[in-house]
């Protein structure tokens, strides 16, 4: 089979501080989680040949293998021990995604996006780069360079060499995944372009539901697939959190350059099949916005990003000026659902079987 190559991104902390350590070249400064609240730098092992980027955040590029690529990703999204199935399955998705961009197959537009004085709609999607193929960052798949090898890890990548993840018209599917759906899948519309992507649909998943576990198998699990810094909301099935009046305006002006005064109340006007919101109406003392997608969402509610967009907000603030929410589920919801997946990898489950539950009508071949 033909080698494929790919051109990652990588975000740096100011200059890039690079060294040679024998085939490797040492990063010392990669930053993770752009604009999350896990943001950091960390020092990374980059394999592949090391190249300048002329973006002001992603400072590096690194071109290596696909299937190189691919054993940094799948150990970068998930801890190396999770159950070898599952990293089987995440494997294939990984591989599927990255070659639909190499082939230009997966092609973003701005097609929806709308900005007006009282609607904004817009979202990022994984082909916005310029310069190289897919970012280091959770923007498009977890690329933190050389990651512990666990004999269960080498096997999946080696195992399902090759394979991808086809629509039943011959397509690669877009096969996008998330932390955890909390409990339904989501549609590709709801999060991006306003169109459906094949084997991408929203259904009930119970296998992310970890409530129902005694509580030292259910930290057992987590601690088994989730990395350090992604277990500490518990898998992110149900969360609760609280947003001031005075936060949200000041995130709308800062984020998104919008002003219509003290917000007085919040509606969800229009929520994806999943339940995620997708879109809101703001109130304010000097007018009304309605805001979306998802991810713009998310941004508006938080410091950084809520979990997700499935949520239950309070219409109005409390005496405090409070917005309290109640929220499901860990990032966009659309595809393979990680806990859920990986849950099912634990009970038995092939990662055929995992695949062809989480994308509907999908076919495995090389």
């Amino acid at each position: 089979m033909e080698q494929k190559y790919i051109d990652v991104g990588i975000p740096t902390a100011g200059v890039p501080q690079l060294e040679k350590e024998g085939e490797l070249t040492v990063l010392k400064n990669q930053l993770i989680g752009l604009d999350f609240h896990w943001r950091r730098t960390i020092e990374t092992k980059l394999p592949g040949e090391i190249m300048p980027g002329g973006d002001p955040v992603y400072r590096v590029i690194d071109r290596l293998p696909v299937e190189t690529y691919l054993e940094c990703v799948v150990g970068s999204e998930m801890n190396p021990a999770a159950p070898i199935e599952f990293l089987k399955a995440h494997a294939v998705i990984s591989r599927s995604w990255a070659m639909g961009k190499i082939s230009g197959q997966h092609i973003a537009d701005e097609d929806g996006k709308i900005d007006s004085a009282e609607l904004l709609i817009n979202w990022e999607d994984t082909c916005d780069h310029k310069g190289f193929h897919v970012c280091a960052d959770d923007h498009c798949q977890r690329f933190q360079g050389v990651q512990p090898m666990s004999d269960s890890l080498r096997d999946a990548i080696r195992s399902t060499e090759g394979l991808c993840l086809y629509t039943p018209d011959g397509k690669l599917v877009d096969a996008r995944f998330s932390k955890c759906c909390g409990g339904r899948t989501e549609v590709f519309s709801s999060c991006w372009q306003p169109r459906e992507e094949p084997c991408l649909e929203s259904f009930d998943d119970p296998w992310c539901d970890l409530s129902g576990l005694p509580a030292e198998r259910r930290d057992s699990l987590l601690k088994t697939i989730l990395k350090d810094y992604d277990r500490s909301n518990g898998g992110g099935y149900s969360w609760k959190t609280s947003i001031s009046a005075e936060d949200t305006a000041h995130n709308l002006r800062n984020k998104f350059g919008r002003e219509i005064g003290g917000i007085r109340e919040i509606q969800v006007v229009e929520r994806g099949l999943s339940g995620r919101a997708v879109r809101l109406l703001l109130k304010g003392e000097r007018g009304e916005l309605c805001l979306g997608k998802e991810l713009m969402i998310r941004r508006l509610l938080a410091p950084t990003h809520l979990y997700s967009s499935w949520i239950d907000i309070d219409s109005t603030p409390d005496r405090e000026g409070m917005f309290h929410i109640n929220g499901r589920g860990w990032g966009h919801g659309v595809g393979l659902c990680q806990i859920g997946a990986a849950r099912m990898a634990m009970e038995g489950h092939s990662f055929e079987e995992i695949l062809a539950f989480y994308y509907p009508g999908s076919v495995v071949r090389s």
